[in-house]
């Protein structure tokens, strides 16, 4: 790709403290550079929503026999996961928890031979009528109704905690004290429907959207995503209906999408574990800009996959030497716009990446731009 020639100044731009005069003649007068840690989800719940009708037996197969992956991507990042499973039958299961034991965690035993005996045993009689989006609401909301006590004691612990210096572990410790299995209080919640008929519930996507983004509480929206496998839109080839409803949602959450008709799983498994390890998307812009001169950068490290550069529209690793692998000098500037690339809310003050945009751990997001501080 080609190199900015503004990037050796935004490098210099981003390296803190400097004092050197050199560096600051250089750089355009008035540039601000807000500087956000990309970080991975410490605790993260995936509730599985699968198609169990008569259609879907080579596909359940498939994930059952290719989510190792999934599951290793979360152990590589040492991320606390559960796994809940439900079915898109919203008539007969509506939206209940399958499986021995319903929540999976890493201390399962054989956890995969567990979870794939879960899927597999969904079977292919379910409802011809395929409604995920509901059946996922429903489910969250069932696993609500039964935290419920819980959460209302831990509330209660936590609103006896005084103020100060130890209240942040005060309110901590009232969470371990008042444990729930699924739908965590620290816990990023990450939602994968698996089929390969579009979508049949009957209220729009913005819909459930606005339910799914608001489940872990008002403004914690980011702790949220969905992501489907699922018919190619808009056409495919192994005749699965194109699932554009799922597409839809997954577009609204900064999720990823895979094909229903990869004979195998594992790649798309293996973006779709990426998306929710990775969950934060929207970085907060500290000053007024001006748009025309906002521009977004990503620091990788130096031996970053080339994956992890599919939003750049330019690289720059001057900074890059044989001896330092891990250091954060490969500059991607991220393209700007939906989709796959970053979108700025001037409501909320936020630079949001959209889609397959979303930077990978470990890394930092740098927003450059000419403006004023806010009032």
């Amino acid at each position: 790709m080609r190199s900015s020639p503004l990037l050796p100044l935004l490098l210099l731009a981003s390296i803190l403290g400097c004092s050197d005069d050199r560096t600051r003649a250089v750089l355009p007068k008035g540039l601000r550079v807000d500087a956000h840690p990309q970080t991975a989800a410490k605790q993260v719940d995936v509730l599985w929503v699968i198609d169990n009708s008569g259609s879907m037996a080579p596909r359940q197969e498939n994930l059952a026999r290719n989510i190792t992956t999934f599951i290793e991507r979360f152990a590589r990042s040492q991320v606390d996961f559960r796994l809940a499973v439900t079915t898109t039958d919203v008539f007969r299961d509506d939206g209940q928890l399958k499986g021995n034991p319903v929540v999976l965690t890493p201390e399962t035993p054989a956890l995969i031979a567990t979870f794939g005996r879960t899927v597999r045993d969904l079977g292919t009689h379910g409802s011809p009528y395929e409604a995920g989006l509901q059946a996922g609401r429903r489910a969250l909301e069932r696993i609500l109704e039964t935290n419920a006590p819980v959460m209302d004691a831990m509330a209660r612990c936590q609103n006896a905690c005084a103020p100060g210096t130890g209240l942040m572990s005060c309110r901590d410790a009232c969470i371990d004290a008042h444990p729930v299995a699924f739908l965590r209080p620290n816990a990023s919640l990450f939602l994968v429907f698996v089929t390969d008929e579009e979508d049949r519930s009957e209220a729009d996507v913005r819909g459930y959207y606005r339910f799914y983004e608001t489940v872990k509480g008002l403004g914690n929206d980011g702790l949220v995503s969905t992501a489907a496998i699922m018919g190619d839109v808009p056409t495919n080839s192994c005749g699965a209906t194109p699932g554009t409803r799922y597409a839809q949602l997954s577009s609204l959450t900064g999720g990823a999408v895979g094909s229903i008709c990869d004979p195998e799983f594992a790649n798309s498994l293996e973006r779709l574990a990426d998306t929710a390890v990775n969950l934060q998307r929207k970085f907060g812009v500290g000053g007024t800009p001006k748009l025309e001169t906002l521009e977004v950068y990503v620091r990788f490290r130096c031996d970053a996959p080339e994956t992890n550069l599919s939003a750049c529209t330019e690289i720059e690793a001057k900074g890059c030497t044989g001896d330092n692998p891990e250091a954060l000098n490969r500059v991607c500037k991220v393209r700007q716009g939906a989709p796959d690339g970053w979108v700025y809310e001037p409501g909320d003050h936020v630079v949001y990446f959209d889609g397959t945009s979303v930077p990978n751990v470990p890394s930092q997001v740098e927003l450059h731009y000419l403006g004023e501080e806010r009032p």
